[in-house]
Parts: structure tokens; sequence; C-alpha cells
């Protein structure tokens, strides 16, 4: 029976009415109405953690923007002024790294004063293990079972780490009485994280994409809980990894010279849309021709990639990355009905289909025989 932890990330909100909140990052023209009703204008941190390894406070949070001047200036541990501190920027996120000693952080913004509480690591249960990562949503939890046993099974992971969007058909609980009952898995963490995932489209060229949770949380898991493990393997819950025979993909990330793989995707569907929501087993059928869908990656965090970069939803330290780490071996199936319809458009499907006998082979060996 695995050990499970769930981890609150409390960070730090503005008050709607506290006549600060963080610019918007389109012009007003580009603005739309699935933007401005996702869009985070309140989140400052979403979490910070003592990291035993940096001997620091470690902080995670969207981008600053116009809330970094105020942010910076009021900054204090034990009530002192913070002097020094290591801001680290990327494209949707940021890290902040406040070395020691530790104290209690604080910050003053829009005329109200927020304690910033340091959580604990969870690094070294995790240590030494093969993990699977993944951000969640109200998945059923069946699908969460079924793909953590298919990863513990065809791979070898011994850890899952879950980052939880605030889910309302169930509490964290249970999610991990869940993982739990997985035989073989080892330790579980989920990350309790409610907070805004931001628009969904991206938005025109040239600006800052909005949707800043998922990459802050990936860094998030990076600097803590899987800092120490032996290697990662990013993949949603409908997400599931293939290859050959006999090899798994975690010792195929620290065989490789760059200790990283590239893991294209093809869509996997269910036989008819009226199908969905569908379990991962009901996925036997390919788009003809084949529909090629977004990369994914394992890599072993000790690594140049994955100690020297952030960590992106399909890339690591940028898209020339493919170029070294791109392979053939293993791909994943995006099982294109595991869904429960946050995205309108999964809810159906307009494309010709053929079965596919790998897949059918893959279900039949890993997966339960129901189609729902």
């Amino acid at each position: 029976m695995a050990s499970t932890v769930i981890v609150p990330l409390t960070g730090v909100r503005l008050d709607p009415e506290g006549g600060l909140l963080r610019d918007y990052t389109l012009p007003a023209e580009h603005r739309t109405e699935n933007y401005l009703s996702r869009y985070d204008r309140l989140t400052v941190v979403y979490d910070c953690v003592w990291s035993e390894a940096m001997k620091a406070h470690v902080l995670n949070a969207p981008p600053f923007l116009n809330l970094w001047e105020p942010f910076r200036a009021s900054l204090t541990r034990d009530g002192a002024p913070v002097r020094d501190l290591r801001r680290i920027r990327y494209e949707r996120c940021e890290q902040l790294v406040v070395p020691g000693p530790r104290g209690q952080l604080g910050c003053t913004l829009g005329g109200q004063s927020f304690a910033i509480e340091t959580r604990e690591p969870q690094a070294a249960p995790l240590a030494g293990l093969n993990a699977v990562l993944a951000l969640n949503f109200n998945n059923r939890l069946e699908w969460i079972a079924d793909w953590a046993r298919f990863y513990v099974a065809r791979h070898g992971a011994e850890a899952a780490v879950i980052v939880d969007n605030g889910s309302t058909d169930y509490g964290c609980d249970e999610i991990a009485a869940t993982l739990a009952g997985i035989d073989g898995l080892r330790h579980a963490v989920i990350y309790s994280a409610p907070f805004p995932y931001g628009p969904i489209s991206g938005g025109p060229k040239g600006f800052v994409s909005a949707k800043f949770f998922q990459m802050a949380m990936l860094n998030t898991a990076r600097r803590d809980a899987l800092a120490r493990a032996a290697a990662v393997l990013s993949v949603d819950i409908d997400e599931i990894v293939d290859g050959p025979e006999g090899r798994t993909v975690f010792e195929a990330a620290r065989r490789h010279p760059l200790g990283m793989l590239t893991i294209k995707g093809y869509y996997a569907y269910p036989e008819r849309p009226d199908m969905i929501p569908a379990r991962h087993g009901a996925h036997r059928f390919r788009a003809d021709p084949n529909r090629q869908c977004n990369r994914k990656w394992c890599l072993v965090p000790s690594r140049l990639f994955g100690r020297a970069f952030r960590w992106h939803p399909h890339q690591i330290g940028g898209i020339l990355q493919n170029a070294f780490t791109e392979q053939n071996a293993f791909f994943h199936n995006h099982c294109y009905g595991c869904t429960t319809g946050w995205k309108a458009k999964r809810l159906d499907f307009d494309v010709t289909l053929k079965r596919d006998p790998g897949l059918d082979a893959l279900m039949d060996r890993y997966f339960p025989a129901v189609e729902s």
C-alpha cells in the first residue's frame, strides 16, 4: 500500500477590492471574454517551500508584472527587509530563491499585509524513485487508478505526483485513497492547488501566454517533490506511453546521454463519440490518417536538462531541445475520450477511424475490459 501525503498550497492572494491587481498581459483589443473571465489578477505567490538542498526558501509565482516592485520592496523575513534574493523568470511563471536562514516571510501589497507560510519539503520520500507527474481537474477516480496502475505495471513507476487544480467532484483525500490502493506504488504526493488555471486559448503571437498555472506547478514539483527522483515522466491522466517490449521509458531516459527523452504523441479514440467519457481501455482506434498531438517528456532531474532548464508541459529549455532528445522508440497514446468536458470540443470528433491491433494488445493487457 502506497504512503500518501496531501500538500495544500496556500499562497498569497490579493483582495479584489484592495486597489492593486496584476496587469493584463494583452492589450485591450485582444482581451476576449474567455481571457477576461479566466485571467488571474489576484495570485501573487502560489507556494513557498523550504529547500533543504538549497538551504533557501523557494517561492513559486505567476509572472509578477506590475506587482514586482511593491512585492520586492516590502518582502521581509522575521520583520526585517530581505536583502539577498535571486529572481528566476520563465515565460509563464517565476521562482524566487531567498537564501537561509529559515524564517517567517511576509509582504505588504495594496495596503494589506500578508504572511507567506513556508511549508515542509517533500523530496525525501521520492528520492531514487521513478515518478509520474500530472495535473488533475475532475478526472474520474477510476481513470486515475487505471493510469497509475498502468505506469507501475508497464514502466516500473514507484511514485506519483498529482497537482489537483481544485477538483469539485471529489476531494484530495479521495485521490490519496485511490493511489494508496495501487499495488507496487510506494509513495504519492497530492498538491492541493485551487488557483485559477488561466485562459484556455493562448492569445495572439508575440504576447506572454496567460496560462500561468500549469508551468508554475511543474516547476513547483521540480524544486520540491521531484528534486531527488531517479526519473520523472510528465504526462496527463489521459496519456499512455508505450514502446518496445521489455524496456521502460524511465530506463531509456537514464540511458540517454543527456538524461532526457522527447515523447511524440498520437490520438487514440473510442469507437464512437457517444461513448465519451470513456476509460482508457475503450481507446482502440486511430484516425486515418493518424493524428499527432503534443509531445511529452521523461527526464532525470539530476542530469543537464532536468537541472539547468525550466520545465514546460511540452519541452525543457526551449523548442531546440527536441533536436537532441527526440526518439521513435517510445510514444504516447492520447486517449481522446478520457475527458469530463472541460474542453467542450473533446466531447465529439469527426474523423475516419480504423482499428489498431497495437492498441488492442495494449488495452487487453493493461486495462479493464469496459467501455466507459
